[in-house]
């Protein structure tokens, strides 16, 4: 049984970064807020691959996302990510970020908006300039590299919570079924941010990917640099006969610092769970080592060490590896993408859908979060009358 609107009088199904970010939104404008989970909020090491991950690459641009009023949402994110960064103490940061492609690049998502946003190409001895980490023995590389802010997940996230917490949020620890949601008589608005768990909860019948990704963590690493002074980071696509998917084309590899150590990934392997509950699908080209018992591709740790010693001058520790396999949702990703929007029950409840963001939930957690807010402001009777812009409100009421 759901709590009733005797404890808050809004409800967010999900305690993972779509769901905390959401929640601080709501209550921002005078909802009393609680949220509804199975998991623990403040595990920062997951055991279940269907829970998103903490170790995710938190930048604040998209890569692969799908979503009405895409650059709004964008914008929005940056704003309070910028807000976090310059006036609480939350864990966000500001990284240079390299996207470099040994072959031709795609269009950068959104480079008109990213800071100190820079183009380049040619062979390695004149980019020294820009200095991109560049593998040995390629010949030519081309991409960009920005300026973005960057979530400290060990940091961040309890962070959050603690603020949520500290401004009279509630927290319900259960397992949500069917059931409840079909029973709830209370004029609760929920909000659903379940991600992949909301499929066993509500109908959605577009389609779906689970997309598995497996990197290997470098517990107690030291911080890396880039030329400008900036904390580094970067996506690097090798050709294909270096790292490749199941496809052909190359896959890539990336590397961030965080405080507590080194993540190295990751791979984009799409698929399904099958009728077993385990992940079955399209595997990446290349041959696998075991990593704390966990299968990972080889070139995860090989090229990220050979990038990051010809780079940087730095030595991968292997004593102490830590692989990890992990699931992203992606809903739709061919049409419509991320599901946010609001539906009535059969009951004529409102809840409001927010998920099915893949890797970029994180990236975009804000920006959807005050997306959910303005719905709510709209449809809900009880909700409190605007008194200024809702962007203005949420940072308003982060500052105190």
């Amino acid at each position: 049984m759901l709590p009733s609107n005797s404890n808050c009088d809004v409800l967010v199904l999900g305690g993972g970064i779509t769901g905390i970010t959401t929640a601080i939104t709501l209550q921002a404008f005078g909802r009393k807020v609680g949220i509804v989970t199975s998991e623990k909020p403040l595990q920062t090491g997951e055991s279940n691959p269907l829970v998103p991950t903490s170790y995710a690459m938190a930048s604040a641009y998209p890569h692969n996302l799908r979503i009405h009023n895409l650059e709004r949402v964008s914008n929005d994110s940056q704003k309070l990510f910028r807000f976090l960064h310059e006036c609480l103490p939350v864990g966000i940061s500001i990284y240079r970020m390299f996207e470099v492609f040994e072959g031709t690049p795609p269009t950068p998502p959104l480079a008109d908006s990213r800071m100190n946003f820079q183009t380049f190409e040619g062979e390695p001895k004149s980019l020294s300039s820009i200095d991109p980490p560049i593998r040995p023995g390629a010949e030519r590389v081309s991409g960009w590299c920005f300026d973005t802010y960057f979530a400290d997940m060990p940091v961040y996230l309890p962070e959050l919570w603690k603020y949520f917490l500290g401004k009279g949020g509630l927290l319900f620890h259960q397992n949500i079924q069917r059931a409840d949601i079909e029973q709830l008589d209370a004029k609760v608005p929920l909000v659903n941010c379940l991600g992949f768990g909301s499929l066993s909860l509500f109908t959605d019948h577009s389609p779906r990917l689970l997309m598995r990704g497996r990197q290997i963590i470098v517990p107690g690493s030291p911080p890396i640099t880039a030329s400008s002074g900036l904390p580094a980071a970067y996506n690097y696509t090798p050709s294909p006969d270096v790292f490749s998917r199941d496809d052909g084309t190359a896959e890539y590899v990336h590397f961030f610092a965080r405080s507590d150590g080194w993540i190295l990934g990751q791979t984009r392997e799409p698929g399904y769970l099958n009728s077993k509950g385990e992940w079955a699908g399209a595997s990446v080209k290349a041959p696998e080592i075991e990593v704390g018992g966990v299968s990972v591709p080889k070139p995860i740790l090989e090229l990220n060490q050979a990038l990051l010693s010809s780079w940087r001058k730095q030595t991968v520790d292997t004593s102490n590896l830590i692989g990890r396999e992990g699931y992203r949702f992606y809903r739709d990703p061919d049409d419509t993408g991320v599901r946010l929007h609001a539906e009535a029950s059969a009951k004529g409840d409102l809840i409001i859908h927010n998920y099915g963001h893949g890797g970029s939930g994180i990236t975009m957690s804000w920006g959807c979060a005050l997306e959910v807010a303005r719905l709510l402001r709209r449809l809900d009777p009880k909700a409190a009358p605007a008194s200024r812009d809702l962007l203005e409100e949420v940072l308003l009421s982060l500052a105190n």
